[in-house]
């Protein structure tokens, strides 16, 4: 019997975009998937709406009707595949934003080639930007001063030292420390075995949070560039939220991770707070 991929997705207002994550996982060469949206809108209405325009028995609804976040959806979501017996732990998860493309055919049959010829527990396939720019993995763990300066999240800072020169040119398989959330497989039991997702971030820092327990069990993350999806740009800020508010959100998640996990002294997070007061001014201006 062929390994089920359990796909989960959240839509929070995005359902255009939802329809075409679908398209691209009806068109896969590998058909033992099986989707379930979590919805994070009000309504289920328009959702139910595309839901119906498949007639797929492999397409799910979960309905949370409110916003509760990445972390703490994918989490709800992955329970209910299990308790309703959609996968099992021998299976594979696949967590992708719904503002993910899909292109290719053969991506779940390749990820599931890849997860077994390289025995990993996590896999990330080359995230492609809308400007052409990466969503890149990490190699190494983030600390104080690389989360001060956002490094590894395609900034300023990563264009004036090329940080991660060497993971954008690369052609084949690399071992990293983690790789991006918004689209990600990793084996079932696995995944259970690291306790699923920190729920105390809404949306962002989930990585690294999820990839220090995956380091902690020594399960292997490997990103494979020749596996290839696109990203349209966080479709779903663009909808529910403006910049600041988008700010406010990394700024609570970063605040999560340097107080609660690396637990720094009251002098490093003061300077953190000033600098993130300064970039909020700025933004202010510019808008």
């Amino acid at each position: 019997m062929s390994i089920k991929i359990g796909i989960i997705t959240i839509n929070y207002n995005t359902e255009n975009m939802v329809k075409r994550f679908i398209d691209g996982l009806i068109n896969q060469e590998y058909s033992n998937w099986v989707l379930l949206i979590v919805n994070n809108s009000q309504s289920d209405i328009k959702i139910m709406r595309i839901i119906n325009s498949f007639n797929d028995k492999r397409i799910h609804l979960l309905s949370i009707n409110e916003n509760i976040g990445y972390s703490k959806a994918n989490n709800l979501g992955y329970k209910y595949l299990l308790e309703k017996n959609k996968i099992g732990s021998d299976d594979i998860i696949l967590f992708s934003n719904e503002d993910i493309v899909i292109k290719d055919k053969s991506f779940l049959s390749r990820a599931i080639e890849v997860i077994k010829n390289k025995k990993c527990s996590f896999l990330g396939p080359k995230i492609i930007n809308n400007d052409g720019s990466l969503m890149l993995p990490h190699l190494t763990k983030t600390g104080f001063f690389k989360c001060l300066l956002h490094i590894g999240n395609n900034g300023v800072v990563d264009k004036i030292f090329k940080v991660n020169k060497n993971l954008k040119k690369a052609a084949e398989p690399v071992k990293v420390f983690l790789v991006n959330g918004a689209c990600f497989f990793c084996k079932v039991f696995d995944f259970h075995k690291v306790g699923m997702l920190d729920t105390n971030t809404f949306i962002y820092y989930q990585e690294e949070l999820l990839f220090r327990k995956v380091d902690s069990n020594k399960f292997g993350v490997i990103y494979d560039p020749r596996i290839v999806v696109y990203h349209n740009h966080s479709g779903s800020f663009k909808k529910s939220s403006d910049i600041i508010r988008k700010k406010k959100f990394l700024y609570e998640g970063e605040l999560y991770f340097l107080t609660e996990i690396l637990k720094i002294s009251k002098i490093w997070l003061l300077l953190f707070k000033f600098e993130r007061m300064m970039e909020f001014l700025l933004i202010k201006l510019r808008h």
